[in-house]
C-alpha cells in the first residue's frame, strides 16, 4: 500500500476509533457517572472528591507510566488499558443494574479509568508518530479534538437518552465499555510507518529525570507545561462542579435537557477545533497555545454572568478555546520530544499540568458549597485570561516557538 494512502487510512482509523471511544465517556464516564453521585450524595464536595480522584491516579502513575512507554511496546500498553477501563465500567454497570451499587464503587472506578487512561492518552500520543509523517501531527490532533467534541454533543444527548429512557445510569456505563473495545481493534489496526526509537535500560529514577530534564530544558514545553497547571487549577473546580452548576443556576436539571445543553456547546467547540490546523499555520504553534488559553478563560469568565440556556454560548467558546489549546500543545510536544523520550516527556508534561486538578478540583467543591457556584466560574475564568495574556510575552510567544526541534523519529 502506498504511503500516503496508509497515512490516510491511519488517521481515519486513529479518529474514528477513539470518536467512538470518546462518544462512550461522555456518556458515561462525565455524564452518568456524576448523574449517579449527584443523586446519591447531592454534593458538590462529592462531585469534586470524583474529579479528584482520577487525576490522583494520573500524579500518581504519570512518570512511571512514561518509562513503561519508552521501554515497551506503546501499542501493547495502549491496548491493556482499553481492556482494562472497559472491564472497570463493565462491573460498575453489573453492579448497578443489581442495586447493588454503592457510592465508593463510582470513586473507584474514577481512580482505575484514571490509572488506566494516564497509560493510553500518553501512549496515543507518543505513538502517532510511528503511524503519522511529522507534516500530518497538527491536523491529526486537531481531528481528535474536532472528533472529541463531537463525541461530547452526541455522547450528552445520548446520555440523556438512555439515563431517561433505556437502561439508566446501567446502561450508560455499559456502552462506554462497549466503546472501550472499539479503541481496542482500532489500534490493532493500525499500520507503522516509521520505526520508534526505544529507550535503553537504566534505572527508573534515572529514567524518569532524564525526561523531566528535558521537558524543563525545552522553553516552549516548560512555559506551556506551566500554563496548564495554572489554567487547570482554575478550572477544576469549575468542571467538578458543572452538573450542579446547570441545575441549580441555570435551571437545567433533567438529565435530557442537561444533556442537550452539554451537546449544544460542544457543536460550537468542534467548529473552533476544525480551524485549530490552520491557526498553527497562520500564527505557529506557541501563539496558538497562547489563544486558546485566552478564549479558554474568556468562556469561563462569561459562563459564571449569563443565565439560562444563553449560557451555551460562553460554554462554547471556552471549550473551543480548550480544544485548540490541546491540538496545538499536543503537536508542540510531539515534535519538540526527541524519539527515545518522547513517552516520559508527554507523561512528564501531562503529571504537571494535571497536578493541581485533584486540590482545585475538591477545594472548588467546599468553595461552591460555601460561597457559590457563579462567583467560582468568574474568578476562575479571570485567572486563565492572565495566564493567555502572559504568554504571549514568552517563548510561545514567538512565531518560530518549535524551531530547532528535535525531529520526532529518527
Amino acid at each position: 500500500m502506498p504511503a500516503p494512502r496508509v497515512h490516510r487510512r491511519n488517521l481515519i482509523v486513529i479518529v474514528t476509533g477513539q470518536t467512538v471511544s470518546l462518544l462512550g465517556d461522555y456518556l458515561a464516564f462525565f455524564l452518568a457517572l456524576p448523574v449517579f453521585v449527584r443523586d446519591r450524595t447531592g454534593s458538590a464536595a462529592s462531585l469534586g472528591l470524583l474529579a479528584a480522584l482520577e487525576t490522583i491516579a494520573v500524579l500518581a502513575f504519570g512518570l512511571l507510566a512514561g518509562v513503561l512507554l519508552d521501554r515497551a511496546s506503546m501499542r501493547r500498553a495502549i491496548v491493556f488499558a482499553d481492556l482494562a477501563r472497559a472491564l472497570a465500567f463493565g462491573l460498575l454497570a453489573l453492579a448497578v443494574a443489581g442495586d447493588v451499587a454503592e457510592t465508593w464503587m463510582a470513586f473507584a472506578v474514577a481512580f482505575v479509568v484514571g490509572s488506566m487512561s494516564t497509560v493510553f492518552d500518553a501512549g496515543l500520543q507518543g505513538y502517532m508518530p510511528a503511524v503519522l509523517p511529522d507534516d500530518d501531527l497538527p491536523r491529526a490532533n486537531a481531528a481528535l479534538e474536532f472528533g472529541r467534541n463531537i463525541a461530547m454533543s452526541t455522547g450528552f444527548v445520548l446520555g440523556g437518552l438512555v439515563i431517561a429512557y433505556a437502561g439508566g445510569v446501567a446502561g450508560a456505563l455499559a456502552l462506554d465499555a462497549a466503546t472501550y473495545i472499539v479503541s481496542v481493534v482500532a489500534v490493532l489496526a493500525l499500520v507503522e510507518v516509521r520505526p520508534r526509537a526505544r529507550a535503553a535500560p537504566e534505572p527508573v529514577l534515572g529514567a524518569i529525570r532524564a525526561g523531566i530534564s528535558f521537558l524543563w530544558g525545552s522553553l516552549p514545553l516548560r512555559w506551556a507545561t506551566g500554563a496548564a497547571v495554572l489554567t487547570n487549577f482554575a478550572f477544576a473546580p469549575l468542571a467538578a462542579v458543572m452538573t450542579l452548576y446547570a441545575e441549580e443556576e441555570l435551571g437545567i436539571a433533567e438529565d435530557q435537557a442537561l444533556g442537550i445543553f452539554f451537546a449544544l456547546f460542544s457543536v460550537l467547540a468542534a467548529l473552533a477545533a476544525a480551524f485549530a490546523p490552520r491557526l498553527m499555520r497562520a500564527l505557529g504553534t506557541g501563539r496558538t497555545v497562547a489563544v486558546g488559553t485566552l478564549l479558554f478563560g474568556l468562556g469561563a469568565t462569561g459562563a459564571g454572568l449569563v443565565d439560562g440556556w444563553w449560557a451555551v454560548l460562553p460554554f462554547g467558546i471556552a471549550t473551543g478555546g480548550v480544544s485548540i489549546n490541546n491540538a496545538a500543545f499536543f503537536t508542540l510536544r510531539q515534535v519538540l520530544s526527541p524519539p527515545d523520550r518522547l513517552g516520559r516527556v508527554i507523561a512528564a508534561s501531562r503529571t504537571a499540568a494535571w497536578a493541581g486538578i485533584p486540590i482545585g478540583a475538591f477545594l472548588g467543591g467546599v468553595l461552591g458549597d460555601a460561597i457559590g457556584l457563579r462567583p467560582l466560574f468568574v474568578g476562575g475564568g479571570v485567572v486563565i485570561l492572565l495566564v493567555g495574556m502572559t504568554l504571549f510575552a514568552g517563548p510561545l510567544g514567538r512565531r518560530d516557538a518549535t524551531s530547532g526541534a528535535a525531529p520526532v523519529l529518527e
